[in-house]
């Protein structure tokens, strides 16, 4: 399941996510035939041979492999082109280019020497040691007077603006990463702490780099790898990491140091900003992105109605995962390490292999095409492809159900989202898990951070299968022998049931659109005081953030805002990604009209938007 620090959960899941933890009688457990062969999928697929199924990595590439296999082994058909695999292109990683450095020019006074005739001290910080780039960072050169302000928050309504009294149009910022103590439960403050939030605002305060210095301590004083940000490539600014030391380095022993501002700060709850005395920095960054593919598995089994089977139900379990762990890990160690994956979503796509071996043996009356996708944790990108490069016609998609996190289920508690899709869900959710001993809560809302929203997106009713977050989510940590076997397999009775159930029937489920329009639709908005109502598309545009589609009766639909239009402004601020849009979000109040320019089919047109409280 995709995230950026639970970026996506928060803003588009949270109000239907629970937490689930398995005890030591549900772990493990595989007792029939099918919850043994569940497990041996899972145990292969987050094994260390496959290395965390990164995309661009061998390990996902054998992923792909292992399930085209089983797919053949429970009889079914290609479906990609007389293919089992569907490779589209995506950036898969990036590397740090040939010029990368970072110098100072300092002052010092010496007595009787002006200034104008004094020779500058230089200082020069270590690639890879002292410093480096990150991958949102612009590629160029940049040169200016260096400039510290705090933690880098301007947040004038809750009283406290690090860059007030400072000017850093054209010069470089210092900014200490996280939050002072005393600021960690002020929810006006903890919603720029992000180092994308605090880059949009230097960005739009005229900086033209901004210096991110780590946090105390030995363990935080480490430079993070350097990793693709799959939501926005470029910040439009120069950004880049520091350790502690060699920053503490270029404030003048005349001024006031790093630690004192700190310390300022963290005891006077008031800003320390100035301009470091006398100091100039050149900065030259170079990144390049790593241009590859990936694959879709695509498997389909023909239907036995002559008159239906030209239609589809599509199956879908994303089979990707973070690999050594990249820019979403949440394990609190830097070091690469393998992140196996096993309830996410190596038990979506053993769901799916199983699926498929009982459905092949009695096939149902429209045809069912199973796809494991790829590319899910980087943003949707192997199903968003495959609903834009679909190899059947898309019109013949008659619904789509997800599996995404199916193996941790405890207390028999199941959530199923997208029930609003469709007319049809409810009385079908409800008729099928007849005597099945599951807890279903549910959420009508289609779109939420899995593959099941590039369906919607496209107006296609969905259902997302899902059992719950937990401690091991996006760590290490999540192994195969925590997930509950054979509670999956009761969670794949019931996915059959409602497969069958709509399979089977004369008429086609028809998609409603104002699914999501209550209680429980917050895209973009859940953390903010108000709601906007867009579905960004995770992938870069160099031109802003483009959007898949609005939230029925949301602002941006009611100021005319639609899917692939390009927001490239929001208020005040230049909108070149999805953080850009969160910071903006994160300034306003309930009742606000903001103008947004957007960008459809190559024109620009600027559009006023109400925003709306939660």
């Amino acid at each position: 399941m995709t995230r950026v620090k639970y970026l996506l959960i928060l803003l588009i899941a949270a109000p239907y996510l629970s937490f689930s933890q398995e005890t030591a009688s549900t772990a493990g457990v595989a007792t029939t035939p099918e919850a043994q062969r569940i497990l041996e999928h899972v145990k292969t697929l987050a094994s260390p041979e496959y290395g965390g199924r990164g995309v661009g990595t061998d390990g996902n590439k054998q992923a792909a492999l292992y399930i085209e296999q089983q797919l053949k082994n429970v009889g079914l058909q290609p479906a990609a082109g007389g293919s089992f695999q569907q490779t589209f292109p995506m950036t898969i990683g990036a590397k740090l280019g040939a010029n990368n450095s970072v110098g100072f020019d300092v002052l010092v006074e010496r007595p009787g020497i002006p200034l104008d005739q004094t020779k500058p001290t230089k200082i020069s910080w270590k690639l890879g040691v002292d410093w480096q780039p990150y991958v949102f960072s612009e590629s160029k050169t940049v040169t200016g007077d260096v400039v510290f302000v705090g933690y880098g928050l301007s947040a004038p309504a809750a009283k406290y603006d690090d860059y007030a009294g400072v000017d850093v149009a054209g010069k470089i910022v210092v900014v200490l990463r996280g939050l002072p103590k005393w600021a960690e439960k002020n929810d006006a403050l903890k919603g720029l702490a992000s180092l994308r939030t605090k880059t949009t605002t230097a960005r739009d305060k005229g900086a033209t780099a901004i210096c991110f210095v780590n946090e105390r301590g030995d363990s935080a004083d480490v430079l993070a790898p350097f990793g693709i940000d799959r939501l926005g490539m470029n910040s439009g600014i120069v950004a880049l990491q520091v350790r502690r030391t060699p920053c503490a380095r270029i404030f003048s022993p005349k001024g006031t140091s790093l630690f004192v501002a700190e310390t300022e700060i963290e005891s006077k709850r008031k800003p320390m900003s100035f301009a470091l005395i006398n100091t100039t920095a050149t900065i030259t960054v170079s990144t390049e992105l790593i241009e590859g593919s990936s694959t879709n598995v695509a498997g389909v089994i023909r239907g036995s109605d002559p008159a239906l089977a030209s239609q589809y139900i599509v199956v879908g379990a994303h089979y990707d995962h973070l690999g050594m762990g990249d820019e979403n890990s949440l394990h609190s160690k830097r070091d690469p390490i393998i992140h196996p994956g096993a309830d996410d979503n190596a038990s979506g796509t053993a769901g799916l292999i199983e699926l498929a071996r009982r459905l092949n043996a009695s096939p149902p009356r429209r045809s069912i095409l199973f796809l494991a996708f790829s590319g899910e944790e980087k943003g949707l990108v192997g199903s968003k492809y495959w609903t834009t490069t679909p190899t059947i016609p898309f019109a013949d998609v008659a619904a789509m159900i997800n599996m995404d996190m199916i193996g941790r289920l405890k207390d028999n508690k199941l959530n199923i989202q997208g029930t609003g899709t469709s007319s049809v869900w409810p009385s079908i959710i409800t008729r099928t898990k007849t005597d099945l001993p599951l807890v279903v809560s549910s959420t009508s809302d289609g779109f939420g951070p899995s593959d099941h929203s590039s369906f919607t997106a496209k107006n296609v009713p969905v259902l997302f299968f899902f059992t719950g977050l937990h401690t091991d989510y996006h760590r290490p940590t999540d192994t195969w022998d925590k997930l509950n076997y054979d509670g999956e397999s009761t969670v794949l009775t019931y996915i059959e049931r409602v497969i069958r159930d709509v399979a089977d029937s004369t008429e086609r489920p028809t998609f409603a659109s104002t699914h999501g329009s209550g209680a429980g639709a917050k895209s973009m908005s859940a953390g903010f005081n108000v709601t906007f109502g867009v579905i960004p598309d995770y992938g870069d545009d160099p031109q802003g953030l483009r959007i898949t589609g609005v939230k029925p009766g949301g602002p941006a639909e009611k100021a005319g805002l639609a899917g692939d239009d390009i927001i490239t402004k929001f208020g005040a601020t230049t909108v070149k990604n999805i953080y850009d849009l969160t910071a903006a979000l994160g300034e306003h109040k309930p009742g606000d009209v903001v103008q947004v320019t957007i960008l459809r089919q190559g024109k620009p047109s600027t559009l006023n938007v109400v925003l709306t409280g939660k």
